[in-house]
């Protein structure tokens, strides 16, 4: 028998049951090919292969109609150093605001789509759109992913599993995870690696 845990019934804000999650930089381009970046929470993988990225936005932020009109955009990982900077562009609009230049983070070019990425993210995700839904109040982009990059020498290999086969070293990389509101916490840098016992059958 394990611990018994009381609970309450919960009605409201629902979804900070799903909290903490990490929190990615998504840039995007405008008709002008002007960059903007949108500080969301809400992105998973949802495909393997081929891999495809899903990302919510509410109608009402200025990067939907952006990238409902140039199919792709960038997912980019930010780590613990940049928790101001990405909050800020999750309560700031890029109607009112160059947000690279607020932020004086750097702009790097597109390797397989033009939509730029920034450099101190420590990983990166070009995406293509290949569908969009509306889901509730906010919109789901399915985007393929063409390209990615991550930080030389902080990727591991699992020893038991998968996928995926690869892991961040938290020893190295100290992710950027939204705990609610303007709070954030990051990994721990020491952690148990162990082994479920019995055969993989799925």
């Amino acid at each position: 028998m394990g611990n018994y845990i009381e609970k309450i019934k919960v009605t409201e804000g629902l979804d900070f049951l799903l909290l903490p999650r990490p929190v990615v930089l998504v840039t995007c381009l405008d008709e002008d090919k002007n960059p903007n970046i949108i500080t969301i929470a809400w992105a998973t993988p949802v495909s393997h292969q081929p891999l495809v990225v899903a990302i919510a936005i509410s109608p009402k932020r200025y990067s939907h109609d952006l990238i409902s009109k140039s199919r792709e955009f960038v997912v980019n990982l930010p780590g613990i150093d940049l928790a101001e900077g990405s909050n800020w562009c999750g309560r700031k609009s890029g109607r009112k605001y160059d947000k690279f230049a607020e932020t004086d983070w750097t702009i790097e070019k597109g390797i397989s789509i033009e939509t730029p990425h920034i450099q101190e993210c420590y990983a990166f995700l070009e995406c293509k759109v290949n569908q969009q839904i509306i889901s509730g109040d906010h919109t789901t982009f399915f985007g393929v992913v063409v390209d990615a990059y991550a930080a030389k020498d902080s990727i591991q290999k699992v020893t038991q599993g998968g996928p995926p086969e690869y892991y961040f070293d938290p020893k190295k990389i100290k992710t950027l995870q939204h705990l609610g509101g303007d709070m954030y916490l990051t990994n721990e840098e020491s952690f148990d690696e162990f082994k479920v016992s019995g055969v993989i059958d799925v």
